[in-house]
């Protein structure tokens, strides 16, 4: 790992960190405000249904029926000043009435002077009316709801609601642990019996409240995902360009040695020729000639090769497309490998309309490179390649296939960079400069073509490219 992907990393870490632990305090806190949301609404739905059931009950001890609506008069008079409590509670058929004087010294802070209620109306018509009523009889009378009847309306009140989870009423105060296992919903009915408490506890609270989050939660997994795609993105990036740049130097220290050795054979060449009268035997001098010819091919061929990556990184080259042979450079190219000893070179043409509108000279180049590595890259004696052409309603496609090493998958979104070469195994002598598959891939670009890849070790490789057919001479850019 280099310096750059070093520090990258030590960036990287922090800020991912620091985003899932900000992603996991706001979940944490949207959850306590929903929980804090739905306590208050179960609380004040419990309220109601606690009120109800209250009037219910004391109805029914009234002589009515539990489902009749009749209209009652309630009046009462609480005052704070007096320290007895002077009242009487009577309800008979249609009528519930506190009256007299009730004092309530103890509960001052809760009413205020001479509160006086008189009014005629149905009592389930009015929540603050219920509520009062309820409170009066919860405190000073023994009237307490029937279990049954306080679920039916707290389970009617959670539907107006659209809470629709199992819950238990906890009624009576001795099974109410208010510390160690408080209810979800605790109330304290009533001004007076302070010790009178009811409450709820819920089943699958959690899961209804991560539910009605769920849109948050989904958004903060796509913020910590996207996060961690775009940190993955970028390393990928990093190592991608570290391994570039090891291949570069890799590159100038094969080129540097490649550059080094021609002139090294031809300084012996002709160190020989003049030192040691070499001019004076014409085998002799035929022979070195010949040698350094060969070498001189070898450094024209790296200071092309050279010179097409400087071309490259500077702008494409304006390709001429004009209407050519296409068997007749497929047969041309095919030629300048046919001294190579131990290479057979086979031909197969599919083509009705042999008319090809091309660059000859960048169709030649892409030919010449993918038939050079498939003889180079091939350690068996009898090297075979078969170049293919065949011709479909819209493109031509070539392809080059061989008998060679083959190429493992992992190698093939790689094959394509400059520099670039295949290490099989242990081998470290690589031929070639990663620079041919470069090239044609910026050719093949430029012409509106494409390459595809077959290949696995072992068993060859098969290249193939395939051009668009067009109708005149035509002058792209790329």
């Amino acid at each position: 790992m280099g310096k750059v992907s070093r520090r990258i990393w030590w960036i990287a870490t922090p800020a991912l960190l620091a985003a899932l632990l900000f992603q996991l305090f706001w979940l944490r806190q949207t959850y306590r405000a929903q929980q804090e949301a739905f306590i208050a609404t179960a609380t004040e739905a419990f309220h109601n249904a606690y009120d109800n059931s209250i009037i219910i009950t004391a109805r029914l001890r009234a002589g009515d029926s539990a489902t009749e609506k009749s209209r009652y008069a309630v009046k009462t008079t609480i005052d704070v000043e007096g320290d007895d409590m002077e009242g009487l509670f009577s309800a008979g058929k249609g009528d519930i009435t506190l009256s007299d004087t009730l004092t309530a010294s103890d509960h001052a802070t809760m009413v205020r002077k001479n509160i006086r209620l008189d009014t005629a109306a149905t009592i389930e018509d009015s929540s603050a009316l219920a509520h009062f009523v309820s409170n009066i009889f919860s405190s000073f009378t023994d009237v307490i709801p029937q279990e049954d009847t306080l679920k039916r309306y707290y389970k009617a009140e959670l539907n107006k609601r659209d809470i629709p989870l199992i819950f238990s009423l906890l009624l009576e105060t001795n099974t109410i642990d208010t510390v160690n296992k408080r209810p979800h919903v605790l109330i304290r009915p009533g001004m007076k019996s302070q010790e009178r408490i009811a409450g709820v506890q819920f089943s699958g609270l959690s899961g209804y409240l991560l539910r009605k989050m769920s849109s948050a939660i989904i958004l903060s997994v796509f913020i910590v995902v996207l996060i961690i795609g775009c940190i993955w993105i970028l390393w990928r990036i990093i190592i991608r360009q570290e391994r570039l740049d090891s291949m570069k130097r890799e590159f100038i220290s094969h080129v540097t040695h490649e550059l080094k050795t021609p002139v090294s054979i031809l300084q012996a060449t002709n160190e020989a020729l003049l030192s040691f009268r070499g001019m004076q035997d014409a085998e002799k001098t035929a022979r070195y000639l010949r040698h350094s010819r060969a070498e001189l091919n070898r450094l024209q061929d790296l200071i092309d090769k050279i010179m097409q990556v400087s071309r490259e990184e500077q702008e494409h080259q304006p390709l001429r497309i004009v209407g050519t042979d296409i068997g007749t450079l497929i047969d041309d190219t095919v030629n300048r490998f046919a001294h190579l000893s131990q290479v057979m070179i086979r031909q197969e043409l599919e083509i009705t309309s042999p008319q090809l509108y091309t660059d000859p000279s960048a169709f030649t180049t892409i030919l010449t490179n993918l038939i050079d590595n498939a003889v180079k890259y091939n350690d068996k004696p009898s090297r075979e390649v078969l170049v293919a052409a065949r011709e479909y309603p819209g493109h031509y496609s070539i392809s080059v296939k061989d008998n060679g090493n083959g190429i493992e998958k992992q190698h093939f979104p790689y094959l394509y960079d400059k520099f670039y070469r295949v290490v099989q195994g242990d081998r470290h002598d690589i031929k070639g400069y990663g620079l041919g598959l470069s090239h044609v891939k910026a050719l093949l670009e430029q012409l509106g073509g494409s390459m595809s890849i077959v290949s696995s070790p072992g068993n060859g490789s098969t290249f193939t490219f395939q051009l668009p057919k067009y109708e005149k001479d035509q002058v792209t850019t790329g």
